[in-house]
């Protein structure tokens, strides 16, 4: 699992649930409202992810890094790929699950309620499992 461990991680935690989320919510979500917010997120993420990633360099204390064991390896300014997969499906995911929030309140109908349901339930469960399978020497100690 080793160096695959961060985008394994990734795909289930939010990649999985976003295209899933996608094909449910897609027809009542504007392509036009998505997009600037997934740029904007990204954008201003990255922005901070680089100046933290950088900035744990010079300090002993600071814990901002990526283990490259876990990560494919390839980087751009200094964050392996996958943090930018995560930005991009990360906020994809919480504008669409946002959304069916709103659709619930505003009176869903009830396959609504059972994908966003499933889908929160989905997240907290994988979420969970990252943390509890993580690769040896990764443990927190």
């Amino acid at each position: 699992m080793g160096k695959y461990y961060y985008l394994l991680a990734l795909v289930w935690v939010f990649v999985f649930p976003s295209i899933v989320a996608w094909l449910v919510f897609s027809p009542l979500i504007p392509l036009s409202a998505l997009i600037p917010f997934v740029v904007s997120v990204t954008i201003v993420g990255i922005i901070l992810d680089v100046w933290a990633t950088r900035h744990g360099r010079k300090d002993r204390v600071w814990l901002w890094q990526f283990n490259p064991k876990n990560t494919l390896g390839v980087k751009w300014f200094g964050l392996p790929v996958e943090e930018y997969l995560f930005y991009v499906s990360g906020s994809i995911y919480m504008v669409l699950m946002w959304e069916g929030l709103q659709i619930m309140i505003s009176g869903a109908p009830s396959w609504v309620y059972l994908t966003t349901g499933v889908l929160g339930a989905w997240t907290l469960i994988f979420t969970l499992a990252v943390f509890l399978i993580r690769p040896k020497g990764d443990r927190v100690r």
